[in-house]
């Protein structure tokens, strides 16, 4: 690392233990630009997974928070503490590809303030892995498109300094990169998509556990949206809620329909991926209706 400080702060959300987090570790250790990047794992897990990073990885900066932490409260944190001019944010469930870091100092070399890039599946000994990929990744996994898009992945996004503290309130905040990225692009920030940029996402769920995942992204992603819209707008979301599997189910098929790629086994995938989008309206039902409840906690 320089003198003058990091070119990269890489903020790790650190939500799943010790067995994710050596991995996804590793796997950014083995960069050849390693030297010009900090790394600050923010955890939530504590005990062996604390451990873990202070014993193995020294170069590490471990902040420990509580274990009711939001995901975005933590990216929060780790953006408060890092020094770098470009912001990279990831999860503990991503394994990096070994251009990585390369392709992102190079997007931002060229003068790009927000980037993102492709998420694969690294979880593959199920259909039940391949579902949970096709629900959460389908828009992210390769081919994407480059240049200017609508919406990067939030485990795998980078960000010039300057031009998050155009939204320093959001963050501040805690809300999901989908809103963040919805002010940055009011800002005149542009979203750039680089395939290049590539991610592995490497977690195994019981298809319980991802149901209840996805009940409690949707709820804390609806009481999100509409936490200042008026009464007749969350009115509008309540009642549409219901009717949203008739939609997500169909974008999801278009997306990997189109990219012709894994289609054994998004078929195979079809009767779980209906039961998540299932589980998301009832969430957003919920959350328009009751609020977010305890959800955005609860999402790993």
């Amino acid at each position: 690392m320089n003198e003058q400080g990091p070119k990269l702060s890489i903020i790790i959300a650190s939500v799943n233990g010790l067995g994710c987090l050596r991995e996804c570790l590793e796997a950014i250790e083995r960069q050849p630009e390693r030297a010009q990047a900090e790394i600050l794992v923010v955890d939530r897990c504590g005990g062996e997974t604390a451990a873990g990073v202070r014993n193995h990885f020294p170069n590490v900066r471990l902040i420990s928070v509580a274990g009711h932490m939001s995901i975005p409260k933590m990216r929060a944190m780790g953006w408060r503490e890092s020094r770098g001019d470009i912001l990279v944010f990831t999860e503990d469930h991503c394994m990096a590809d070994q251009r990585w870091l390369a392709e992102i100092l190079k997007a931002h070399a060229d003068g790009h303030a927000a980037v993102g890039g492709a998420v694969e599946n690294g979880s593959v000994e199920s259909i039940v892995d391949w579902s949970v990929f096709f629900c959460e990744y389908s828009q992210c996994m390769r081919p994407i498109p480059a240049g200017i898009v609508a919406d990067i992945p939030g485990n795998n996004a980078s960000y010039n300094r300057r031009a998050l503290m155009k939204c320093e309130d959001l963050l501040q905040e805690g809300v999901w990169e989908h809103f963040l990225h919805e002010a940055l692009k009011a800002n005149g920030i542009q979203l750039i998509s680089v395939p290049a940029i590539v991610v592995y996402h490497k977690k195994s769920f019981g298809v319980l556990e991802f149901l209840q995942q996805r009940y409690h992204y949707g709820r804390s992603f609806a009481a999100m949206r509409v936490a200042h819209a008026s009464l007749g707008r969350r009115l509008f979301y309540l009642l549409f809620s219901p009717a949203l599997p008739a939609l997500l189910l169909p974008r999801i098929a278009k997306r990997v329909l189109v990219k012709q790629r894994y289609l054994r086994e998004f078929y195979l995938s079809l009767p779980l991926l209906f039961l998540y989008t299932i589980s998301w309206a009832f969430g957003e039902f919920c959350g328009y209706l009751l609020g977010p409840g305890h959800s955005l906690e609860k999402v790993e």
